[in-house]
């Protein structure tokens, strides 16, 4: 065995311990789980990497239902006959369908968005960001403002031409704040359950939640300002509970 063949067994059997053993029987998976894809397109690898540990596969949402082909399929044409690539205006997941296909089961969200300026030039073939533009493939969410930068920065960046720069911070700050309120809003359902609920700690904890989750749809519909506007009334009341509460000692260990 020469040494390109033997340097190329061992990668393959170090990337094998990084590939789950547990591989459903879905034509998909089984084609696309080959870990000669981590070297041969390392794209397709990472694709199918990414939806392993998504919600989609915990929630059953398989490849063919967006993507389409016949995943029962034994034969790779065969299998992708009635799929279309990405660059297809006919497929699903082509840009401007993203928000119709993504509603199918996100439809709160989609209406959201499908109601903004940002989709409404999506859907007019300008430049313009759509679901997978934010949330990339399956399984990433942009929590870190870097990511959100950078998204922001291709049409909002500093320089000749560019379109409210300003509104690059105020977003970011935004996601900033709604990430701590995501961590308050589990602390406290946490410190509430190990109380037992006391007093109208549910009713709190619920009116929070719907304050977080209307802050959440004004940053899908991208109103910015009034989006920034609820992150900083939601982020004030959080921290008002939790200092409220922070210094009760847990009373047992479960709730009802």
């Amino acid at each position: 065995m020469d040494t390109a063949r033997v340097c190329s067994a061992v990668l393959l059997a170090w990337v094998g311990a990084l590939v789950p053993a547990s591989i459903s029987a879905d034509g998909c998976e089984a084609c696309h789980s080959d870990q000669a894809f981590y070297v041969n397109d390392r794209k397709l690898y990472d694709y199918y990497q990414d939806w392993l540990s998504s919600p989609h596969k915990q929630a059953g949402v398989t490849c063919s239902q967006c993507h389409g082909g016949d995943p029962d399929a034994q034969d790779k044409d065969a299998a992708h006959a009635g799929g279309s690539p990405v660059i297809d205006p006919d497929s699903a997941v082509f840009f401007k369908k993203e928000p119709e296909t993504c509603g199918r089961c996100h439809r709160e969200v989609a209406d959201q968005f499908t109601g903004s300026r940002h989709c409404s030039k999506v859907l007019s073939d300008e430049l313009a960001p759509t679901c997978t533009t934010c949330h990339r493939a399956m399984n990433r969410k942009p929590y870190y403002r870097a990511i959100l930068r950078d998204t922001c920065e291709r049409c909002h960046g500093p320089g000749p031409g560019s379109r409210r720069a300003e509104f690059i911070d105020q977003a970011a700050e935004i996601l900033h704040r709604l990430n701590i309120s995501r961590v308050l809003l589990g602390w406290m359902a946490l410190h509430f359950n190990r109380q037992g609920w006391p007093g109208d700690s549910r009713r709190q904890l619920e009116e929070l939640r719907q304050a977080y989750h209307a802050a959440l749809a004004r940053v899908h519909s991208l109103e910015v300002l009034a989006a920034d506007q609820a992150s900083v009334e939601l982020l004030t009341a959080l921290k008002r509970t939790f200092n409220e509460h922070r210094a009760s000692p847990p009373t047992r260990a479960g709730g009802g």
